[in-house]
């Protein structure tokens, strides 16, 4: 799959932003804490929660070199005693091998895109120190209205032979109950798991497709030949218009998974 494009990422920042706001309004963080930010993207929250630990640490850590590079520009543009508390790295968030190193792990809209939550938790649960806290969110979206026109689109035969099979690469995201039992046998302790649906004002369906070209579009564009590529997105654009009945404004409804849990202090 071809890289990011950052730009195109930060379109919709604000709405972005606000399952990362529900977090903050929630996240104890204490002044000296050492936060892993996995999954970081263009590093937005891994600057903003230096702010919130201004006798700590926080790194965030992805895959993308082009998301770790537009990081890195915002670093630069900091204050410098934020910007010597924060640091970035190119890497595989589902590979933590490091054991009882950070007191937080956040993790914001990342882990949907990782094979094996068991065993990716498990990691991340190991790299947390005792008494470490994580967080994270997630999409669990695949029941809007945009996620299922695309999702039918895709499997229709004109579309399907161009794109060689490729379905949207986002691995199983379970019921909150299922991550509920699922980190108590990894052996966290005060787990919270619930959806919260965030309702994002949009001029049109058009805009429904700008936002998920950033994401979830990604692999389908990749796939198809250059030729293909704007009349599936208008192919989309026009589903969409039928499905949600207008051309016009409309309410995306966006609803995320959260997770909180401790590692336990002793």
């Amino acid at each position: 799959m071809s890289d990011w494009e950052p730009d195109l990422y930060d379109r919709f920042r604000r709405y972005r932003a606000e399952p990362v706001e529900h977090i903050l309004a929630r996240l104890d963080l204490m002044e000296n804490d050492r936060v892993a930010d996995l999954g970081c993207g263009p590093g937005n929250n891994t600057l903003e929660l230096a702010t919130r630990v201004p006798h700590g640490s926080t790194h965030g850590i992805d895959l993308s070199p082009a998301m770790i590079e537009a990081a890195e520009k915002k670093r630069a543009l900091c204050r410098n005693d934020v910007r010597k508390r924060v640091s970035f790295e190119v890497g595989d968030i589902s590979r933590l091998y490091e054991r009882n190193r950070w007191s937080v792990i956040f993790s914001n809209a990342a882990l949907q895109w990782l094979q094996d939550h068991r065993a990716v938790l498990t990691r991340w649960f190991n790299a947390l120190e005792p008494g470490g806290r994580m967080v994270v969110q997630m999409p669990a979206n695949e029941i809007e209205t945009a996620k299922v026109t695309l999702g039918k689109m895709a499997s229709e035969a004109s579309w399907a032979a161009r794109l060689g099979g490729v379905k949207e690469p986002f691995h199983h995201v379970g019921m909150p109950d299922e991550y509920q039992r699922l980190l108590s046998e990894i052996g966290f302790v005060r787990c919270d798991c619930y959806y919260l649906t965030f309702h994002h004002p949009m001029k049109s369906p058009a805009e429904v497709v700008e936002w998920y070209r950033a994401t979830g579009l990604r692999p389908f564009l990749d796939a198809l030949a250059t030729e293909y590529r704007a009349e599936f997105l208008d192919d989309l654009r026009v589903r969409l218009e039928h499905a949600y009945g207008t051309s016009g404004p409309i309410t995306f409804d966006f609803r995320r998974l959260f997770i909180w849990a401790r590692k336990p202090s002793s």
